[in-house]
């Protein structure tokens, strides 16, 4: 697989934290970045999926504005 370097800006403190969290892992900050990428991909695919799901069954079930969805959720 090829790789790709990045120059990314980090505030120090927070930099601080996850050198500390790498540390407890013994891994390292390139391996902590790709595992918080992917997982983000990943929360962001489900998303979406999910946001799917709730646009297809609302419009099966005849909603055709947030104000409906809330009025159901507040029943």
């Amino acid at each position: 697989m090829a790789t790709k370097t990045l120059n990314i800006a980090i505030d120090e403190d927070l930099l601080k934290e996850i050198d500390s969290a790498v540390k407890k892992d013994r891994g390292s900050r390139s391996e902590y970045f790709r595992r918080l990428a992917l997982a983000d991909l990943e929360r962001r695919t489900r998303w979406e999926r999910l946001m799917k799901t709730g646009k297809d069954v609302g419009t099966q079930m005849g909603i055709t504005s947030e104000q409906q969805v809330y009025d159901i959720l507040n029943q």
